[in-house]
């Protein structure tokens, strides 16, 4: 019992941390990102390679780099790496589009990113990825009680990430590119460089994107083009149109609903024999109609963004008027 809450607690703090990075680029930016999961792999391969010995050590496999590092330079290498291809593809993207035409221009670059690790062989092994990937620690506990371990290392990377994100957020670098979220035109008339603004946002949640990515792949001791996929990216999104878009708070609860709650209450659904691939039909379905549901009642999401104006009228003291203090009489 205690491996299988584990298990989901794993699962939810991975996801979180993809969350929170998607939430800058959507929910603080306004930028439709469907190459986001590609950011992901970015830092999983990267990560990957930046830990495992050189590739001829492994029985014939081929990837670049090989530097046998610790754990934290590989999420450093990740995060970085990240980062840097976001910064390429957001130099070019935000310049000009916005709303459908990124999303599109997104998408295309993360078709294109799959077609490169998957045929060039000697990049990341083709589409038999990385394996044996090594996990931080891992020789100094017994399989037991390492997966308490490692949810442990996740719980204090999602912590760093949310307390990071939370003072940005506060900061009047947080409060600019919010208001260019909301009004470009308004934002530059007062003196808001909406591009680097933007860019910055962006290059910011490819960091994010990246450690979360290299913790996936630690998880799971491999990487491969089976691993990831652009559809990946609508279940991050669908958590944060649950639980509230630019609220961190909301997203967390959102990653809690559709990622641990929408697929654990399912596996209790009684078994129908011949058709093994019901299970997860309906995990998608019920995701589906909880975001419908959302969007028709609630579209700002379970724990919608709390506005400045808002946190201004909860603090103002509320003035008393005195009848017939005037002096009528």
């Amino acid at each position: 019992m205690i491996q299988y809450i584990i298990s989901f607690l794993t699962i939810g703090a991975l996801g979180a941390i993809l969350c929170l990075g998607l939430n800058v680029r959507w929910g603080w930016s306004g930028d439709f990102d469907l190459a986001y999961y590609a950011m992901v792999a970015v830092g999983a391969y990267m990560g990957g390679v930046t830990v495992l010995p050189k590739s001829q050590l492994t029985g014939g496999a081929a990837w670049i780099l090989g530097l046998n590092q610790s754990f934290l330079v590989g999420c450093l290498v990740a995060m970085a790496a990240a980062a840097f291809v976001s910064l390429l593809l957001g130099a070019v993207a935000l310049r000009r589009l916005r709303g459908d035409y990124l999303g599109i221009t997104t998408v295309a670059f993360s078709l294109i990113i799959t077609a490169v690790f998957t045929q060039q062989l000697n990049l990341f092994n083709g589409f038999n990825g990385l394996y044996s990937i090594p996990s931080p620690f891992q020789d100094q506990f017994d399989a037991f009680s390492y997966p308490l371990v490692f949810l442990i290392i996740l719980l204090v990377a999602l912590a760093i990430v949310y307390a990071v994100l939370e003072l940005l957020y506060r900061s009047p670098w947080g409060l600019g590119l919010r208001a260019v979220r909301e009004d470009e035109i308004a934002a530059a008339a007062f003196g808001r460089n909406v591009y680097v603004t933007k860019l910055t946002a962006y290059v910011l949640g490819g960091a994010i994107a990246g450690l979360g990515g290299f913790l996936f792949a630690n998880y799971l001791t491999s990487w491969n083009p089976a691993s990831w996929n652009t559809i990946e990216v609508f279940i991050l999104y669908s958590a944060i149109f649950l639980g509230g878009s630019a609220n961190q708070r909301g997203v967390l609860l959102g990653v809690v609903v559709v990622l641990i709650m929408v697929p654990e209450g399912t596996r209790y659904l009684p078994n129908v024999p011949g058709h093994p691939d019901l299970f997860p039909a309906i995990r998608g379905l019920v995701s589906g109609l909880l975001i419908l549901i959302v969007l028709r009642f609630r579209p700002q999401g379970l724990l919608p963004e709390k506005r400045p104006r808002d946190l201004r009228r909860k603090h103002r003291p509320v003035a008393t008027v005195a009848v017939g203090a005037s002096g009528d009489g």
